[in-house]
């Protein structure tokens, strides 16, 4: 059976895709297809204040601008060389005078979009491949390629016709994905070519930023009958493979700025710039696979290179990720609360509960270690609060990072034992002991085979705790929270953590019992959170430990 060629494969991309925006009733707003541009603080931008407009489309405009830089294109002959359905020209035309400005690109219903948006303008408009550019040698001061060139199957061509096109000093504004280990072939084949560096920025993490911006709901609308999947990798939606690629580094979007040299080799091998589109899909494939073990781990969000704090949250025994579901709400939206999900309960109740907590932490590490250059903080309660200091104890013993803080909610220190939870249910049955530790849903409660799973569940975090004990002292600054009503744990075995950090210890109690966690979340949270910012605003960041 013969294959698509690319050509026709993008066009119909580009055509499913145009239908999805009038289905959903977003045909007369959406102007652009790239993924957009957030300022990230302590970051530096690029763009001319005041070139993108507040709207819907602010993101958007605001990637254009940081794509023109300082650069004025009043007088210019300017061509946007996959220009989509408009939206750069639009930036362009509204704020320069350009003396000329031409769109190309493959798909017909893409320019019939940008017809309807740049109506009146002088603007020519054009379907055309840009592997084979039909403009004349020389004829373009300055050459836009945004967001385009990864669906191109010959980036030597397109490449080569750019120069072609290309007035001599002409300049050439590109902004795509790029491959991590193919940005190095990328600048010495254009160098080869005889185009000269500029400006290169990788803007990573500001797209991703817009991209956490995206709108509730915006791609279950774009679907359609198309496969969430695709939609979600094509926009870069947060969880999707394509934004867990950008998160880790993985894939990097660079915005360069190319003047056209004198110079240049004739017949420059592009052989490694046509591997680009493969190795995307080849690290889209790793990361579905990385993707779907982690949705175990975390099941409500894991965290986030990007983030501006992760927080991985450990609930009490036998308790579910799900006790911390609702705390994302409650930490600012660049926060990254990540609830874990141990073996043995909710979505893992089949698998055996750990039965030690070294092997609890030994199988966290490294679900951890790759977001150890931004701010970690761990949160416990009860349980959970040894596991996250036993964590911190790891990360720092192995060097990766100092979290900067650790909680520690309702929970004597890692040198006592937990209290003795037999003499707070009495001879309550299993059901009775659930419904008041929280947290198990009711059509589990109803199931004695469900119920009998947590029985085992309840026997190996019985035998965690029972079996650690810990004298050391973490590098981390500390939070213990105490409740005011609480009957298993005092105030006192609170306050023994004390000795084990050597970064800060600060106790606050709150008004509540044991399981307030559970009952009064966002009372607990705000003092996390309050506690997180006291230690973000000392500029603290985790750091390598020897």
């Amino acid at each position: 059976m013969p294959t698509e060629p690319a050509a026709d494969r993008t066009r119909r991309a580009y055509s499913a895709l145009d239908d999805a925006f009038v289905q959903a009733g977003l045909d007369g707003h959406a102007h652009f297809l790239n993924w957009g541009y957030e300022p990230v603080p302590g970051l530096a931008d690029g763009a001319v204040p005041g070139l993108a407009q507040p709207g819907a489309n602010d993101a958007c405009e605001r990637l254009v601008a940081e794509l023109l830089g300082p650069l004025s294109l009043d007088g210019l002959r300017v061509a946007d060389i996959g220009c989509g359905r408009g939206g750069a020209l639009d930036v362009v035309t509204r704020h320069y005078r350009p003396l000329f400005a031409v769109g190309l690109d493959l798909s017909a219903d893409n320019i019939a979009g940008a017809r309807r948006l740049l109506s009146g303008r002088r603007v020519r408009l054009q379907v055309a491949d840009a592997c084979a550019v039909p403009l004349a040698d020389g004829s373009q001061d300055v050459v836009l390629n945004l967001e385009s060139s990864g669906a191109y199957p010959d980036m030597g061509a397109f490449l080569r016709h750019v120069r072609r096109v290309l007035a001599p000093g002409g300049l050439f504004l590109h902004g795509d994905l790029w491959p991590a280990e193919l940005v190095g072939p990328f600048i010495e084949t254009m160098e080869e070519m005889g185009f000269v560096l500029e400006s290169l920025r990788d803007v990573t993490r500001q797209v991703c930023r817009a991209r956490d911006r995206m709108p509730a709901g915006l791609m279950a609308r774009l679907a359609g009958s198309r496969g969430a999947v695709e939609v979600q990798d094509y926009f870069a939606a947060p969880g999707s493979a394509m934004y867990d690629c950008l998160d880790r580094g993985s894939i990097a979007y660079l915005l360069c700025r190319w003047r056209r040299g004198e110079g240049g080799l004739a017949g420059v091998d592009t052989g490694q710039l046509e591997k680009r589109a493969a190795r995307i899909e080849a690290l889209l494939d790793e990361a579905r696979a990385s993707l779907a073990e982690r949705a175990d781990w975390f099941p409500f969000g894991g965290p986030r290179c990007g983030a501006d704090v992760n927080i991985l949250a450990f609930p009490h025994a036998v308790a579910g990720a799900s006790a911390f579901k609702n705390w994302q709400a409650q930490f600012p939206r660049d926060w990254q609360v990540s609830p874990v999900q141990l073996p043995g309960r909710e979505g893992r109740i089949a698998e055996p509960p750990f039965t030690t907590l070294s092997a609890a932490v030994e199988a966290l590490l490294p679900r951890v270690r790759p977001y150890r250059e931004t701010p970690l903080v761990l949160v416990g309660w009860s349980l959970g609060s040894k596991i996250a200091f036993e964590l911190a104890h790891r990360l720092e013993q192995e060097g990766t990072c100092q979290p900067s803080l650790v909680v520690a909610g309702v929970c004597p220190g890692p040198h006592q034992p937990l209290p003795d939870l037999r003499s707070y249910f009495g001879e309550d049955g299993m059901e009775t002991r659930l419904r008041l530790l929280g947290g198990t849903p009711e059509n589990i409660l109803s199931s004695g085979e469900m119920l009998s799973a947590l029985q085992t569940t309840m026997e190996g975090d019985t035998a965690m705790a029972a079996s650690y004990r810990s004298e050391a002292v973490i590098h981390a600054p500390m939070l213990a929270l105490s409740a005011t009503q609480d009957d298993l744990v005092s105030k006192e075995a609170v306050e023994s953590w004390r000795p084990r950090t050597a970064g800060g210890f600060t106790h606050r109690r709150l008004e509540g019992g044991h399981f307030m966690a559970r009952d009064d979340a966002p009372a607990v949270a705000d003092a996390v959170r309050e506690a997180v910012a006291a230690q973000l605003s000392q500029g603290l960041r985790p750091v390598e430990v020897a």
